[in-house]
């Protein structure tokens, strides 16, 4: 019985699907020996048996070798290496009322701006006041402790004087008074005691001649008279002898112990009281002198903002102003606002200049110092300068607005040109800065479009007779054309030019191969 096309179909399919199993029972096993033996082999890569569009003859490019170098573009500002920067040193906000022409050559010392200070010197006047309240209480307080260190002087030297004088009547009571008065009792008591031996002598003559007829008895009466006249005056001697010795030498000396200490417990209380009152003015005298400084300080404070408001240049050359700020490209004019310091203006150097560039961290690592730049001035005749860096930041700056989170590093490139030269450049103008990172005499060069990533490898598709085939290369620097071939491609082959156009479904073939199993790719590489 004849098969019929249907038939025919189902038989094909049966023995493909036989192929098929046969084949994966065989890559199993090869897999299998493979991994028993720890055997590694490089993996085959067999033609595309299924048919691709072919690539168009304008579609190729040749790999050619020469020069190349590796270029980092950015765009900044001339400036001057060395400015002499001009700030409002007036701590009030104000503003400026009138500039001098920018680009003016200027001496140093000659006036560029004038600030309104209106408001400063209305607060200095009404301030003035103050200060003089200040001046007079410091006066007063200086002058009421002067006033009183004098009386502390006079009172001290009252109370030493009587210290003193306590003392040495206290010494000549107990050296001098008391025994000159001891001996004159003493000597009343001999003397009354003579006294009284010759007046007993005298009776007991008298009332021998009264015996004997030759006195009167009223005489012998007027002898004893006498006699108890002595006795009593020395009984008298005697009891202020006693006295002086029992009671009034210790009563003088008590007395006058204590009028001694009480002349030094005055002294000390004097001392106290003096440096109390020499300490309470003295501190009221800080007191004010702290408050006279705060006025005074004030003062001068207000009067050198006022000076400050005449701005003036710290040196001799052309005036360039600074912008109002650093979002603005508008540049300081009169009206405009300023604030404690704000960069007014700056005095350049124009015969050493630079450019200031913000480079991407993805380039700061193939900086360093000293790399040739060529700088390109449109504004200046001559175009094009040779240049170097001369500085790199070490540490990032925050992006610019609105991208604020990128992270940028500063860079600094010196215009290697004569003074005569830098004096045609003005700061301010715009530079092109092409920096040469890396530079290759004799390379292997092709187009950077020619190259595309598949499975974490780079691969060309190189011109084979008729065919077009895939092949892995090792890349190098890249410029925004070309890019270098260190391995895989030789001078003068034919490489595709737009393979992501033209071999985009070789690329699809060979991102799926890559992507799959190690099976699947060998069982790919075998049906191709």
């Amino acid at each position: 019985m004849p098969l019929t096309k249907q038939s025919s179909t189902s038989s094909r399919d049966d023995i493909l699907r036989k192929k098929s199993s046969r084949h994966g029972m065989i890559i199993k096993t090869i897999v299998a020996i493979l991994a028993a033996t720890s055997i590694t082999i490089p993996v085959v890569t067999f033609a595309v048996a299924e048919k691709f569009p072919v690539v168009p003859e304008e579609g190729f490019a040749v790999v050619k070798r020469g020069s190349m170098e590796l270029v980092v573009t950015q765009s900044g500002e001339v400036d001057s290496a060395d400015n002499d920067v001009i700030i409002s040193q007036c701590e009030w906000s104000t503003r400026v009322i009138s500039l001098v022409p920018e680009g003016t050559w200027v001496e140093k010392g000659d006036i560029i701006a004038e600030l309104d200070s209106s408001s400063i010197k209305k607060r200095f006047q009404d301030r003035a006041v103050l200060l003089v309240n200040a001046t007079a209480r410091l006066a007063d307080a200086q002058e009421d402790l002067r006033i009183q260190k004098l009386t502390n002087e006079s009172i001290l030297a009252r109370a030493e004087l009587q210290q003193r004088l306590s003392k040495l009547q206290l010494d000549g009571y107990v050296e001098a008074e008391h025994p000159q008065k001891l001996n004159q009792l003493k000597a009343s008591v001999a003397l009354a005691e003579e006294e009284l031996n010759r007046g007993e002598k005298q009776l007991e003559f008298v009332e021998d001649m009264v015996r004997l007829g030759y006195r009167s008895q009223s005489e012998r009466d007027s002898e004893r008279i006498n006699v108890l006249k002595r006795k009593q005056a020395l009984e008298l001697a005697k009891d202020k002898l006693n006295v002086l010795q029992d009671f009034s030498y210790d009563r003088n000396l008590t007395r006058l112990e204590a009028i001694a200490v009480e002349a030094e417990r005055e002294l000390e209380r004097v001392k106290m009281a003096a440096s109390a009152s020499i300490l309470r003015r003295e501190i009221t005298v800080r007191s004010r002198e702290r408050s006279y400084r705060i006025y005074k300080d004030y003062q001068d404070r207000l009067e050198k903002n006022i000076a400050a408001c005449t701005v003036r240049a710290s040196r001799s050359g052309e005036l360039i102003y600074a912008r109002t700020s650093s979002r603005s490209t508008s540049r300081i004019d009169e009206g405009s606002s300023m604030r404690y310091l704000q960069p007014i203006a700056k005095i350049p150097d124009r015969d050493r200049l630079q450019v200031k560039l913000r480079l991407h961290e993805s380039n700061i690592r193939l900086m360093r110092i000293g790399l040739p730049a060529i700088i390109e001035i449109d504004a200046a005749g001559q175009g094009r300068y040779q240049g170097h860096i001369s500085h790199l930041s070490t540490v990032p700056l925050a992006g610019l607005y609105p991208n604020y989170h990128l992270r940028e590093y500063r860079v600094t490139v010196d215009v290697d040109v004569d003074p005569e030269l830098a004096r045609t450049i003005a700061p301010g103008m715009t530079a092109k800065v092409n920096i040469i990172a890396e530079q290759r005499q004799s390379a292997i060069q092709a187009p950077v479009q020619s190259i595309v990533e598949v499975g974490g490898e780079h691969l060309v598709f190189v011109r084979r007779g008729d065919e077009v085939e895939h092949r892995t290369v090792e890349v190098g620097i890249s410029s925004d054309n070309e890019i270098e071939i260190l391995n895989g491609l030789e001078e003068g082959e034919e490489i595709v030019l737009k393979p992501r156009v033209t071999c985009a479904q070789r690329i699809i073939a060979l991102q799926k191969q890559s992507s799959g199993t190690e099976e699947e790719r060998f069982w790919l590489s075998m049906t191709n």
